[in-house]
């Protein structure tokens, strides 16, 4: 039986599971990652009425595995973060490649009630199950990408980039234009970003974040984003520079480290198709920690083939129709 956690699961949940993958993302790097205490947050408010939180929990004969995922503050868009198996001696009838499915599937049968219309998954290369069943369920890869760290930010005297600023409301057009221009189709058909999606708001629905943002440019024209996401654990970077500035890349990046006051590691995420800054992070001491495939399932899709359904299936009758070492708790994967 598959259904939301409740205060009855809060023991059980807090046991070892046998099985954990981690579905690292900004707020995961950037943060201790509590299963009990995302599940606590769940209780009070699940998806589909304000928060943020789901815990799926899968019991047969004892608990078998939980699932936990995030909503995006765009509220049709989710964010897979944990999944677990829990091995039992005398029962081997399900496998963790079994316990993996039936939450998955679980989790998008709910959040397609409540106008979800995209589910994303980052896995890391080693959870070659996880992998296979995304595909099963109809998760389609549209990207890799790479987390790169550097353990102790270094400061060298003078780094200073007169010419970066702070991102206002008003560069989003001109940040969306940078992002059609860099991205291929294939990922931009499977995130579906408006110009709206990058407005800037210090405001982050994530608890224990602070995000700050620097661009180059006008509001016309922007070459550079730098996006930096702070939490307790460390800082996550996330640029995006057009490569006709490799040359300057890391004396803008190595600005940005000058606005760093908390001694945190600094993660950075670079997507397959921004290959020319891999040098950038290899010259100011980055050190790549793993590689990850970003994986979409869209559900706007379902939905309207739920609608036409009843008019198809007169039709139909009679046809047959039918997982990287980022630190040493885990791998992520």
């Amino acid at each position: 039986m598959i259904r939301p956690a409740t205060v009855a699961d809060m023991w059980a949940l807090r046991r070892k599971p046998s099985r954990r993958i981690y579905f690292y993302n900004d707020a995961l790097l950037a943060s201790t990652y509590h299963p009990y205490i995302q599940t606590l947050r769940g209780l009070l408010d699940p998806i589909g009425a304000r928060s943020d939180h789901l815990t799926l929990v899968l019991r047969d004969h004892g608990l078998r595995g939980f699932l936990q995922a995030h909503r995006r503050s765009t509220e049709t868009e989710v964010d897979l973060q944990f999944l677990t198996a829990y091995g039992h001696r005398h029962q081997l009838r399900m496998g963790d490649g079994d316990v993996f499915f039936q939450l998955l599937e679980a989790l998008i049968q709910r959040v397609a009630n409540h106008q979800v219309q995209r589910v994303f998954a980052a896995v890391g290369h080693r959870s070659t199950d996880v992998i296979e069943v995304l595909r099963q369920l109809g998760f389609q890869p549209y990207t890799q990408q790479s987390i790169w760290m550097l353990a102790e930010p270094v400061v060298e005297v003078g780094s200073s980039m007169v010419a970066l600023r702070r991102q206002t409301r008003q560069d989003a057009w001109a940040l969306h234009q940078l992002y059609l221009s860099l991205t291929p189709r294939v990922v931009q058909q499977a995130e579906l970003r408006e110009s709206s999606s990058w407005e800037y708001s210090p405001r982050r629905r994530w608890i224990q974040l602070r995000e700050r943002r620097w661009v180059l440019g006008d509001d016309k024209e922007l070459t550079v984003h730098l996006q930096l996401c702070t939490g307790p654990r460390g800082h996550v970077l996330r640029p995006m520079i057009a490569p006709h500035l490799g040359a300057d890349a890391a004396a803008m990046v190595r600005y940005m480290l000058t606005q760093i006051h908390e001694q945190r590691p600094v993660f950075a995420i670079i997507r397959a198709y921004e290959s020319h800054l891999r040098g950038t992070l290899e010259e100011l001491g980055f050190v790549e920690r793993g590689e990850q495939t970003l994986f979409v399932k869209q559900l706007a899709l379902m939905q309207r083939q739920s609608l036409f359904a009843p008019t198809l299936r007169p039709i139909e009758q009679g046809e047959g129709a039918m997982a990287m070492a980022v630190d040493q708790r885990t791998d992520a994967h």
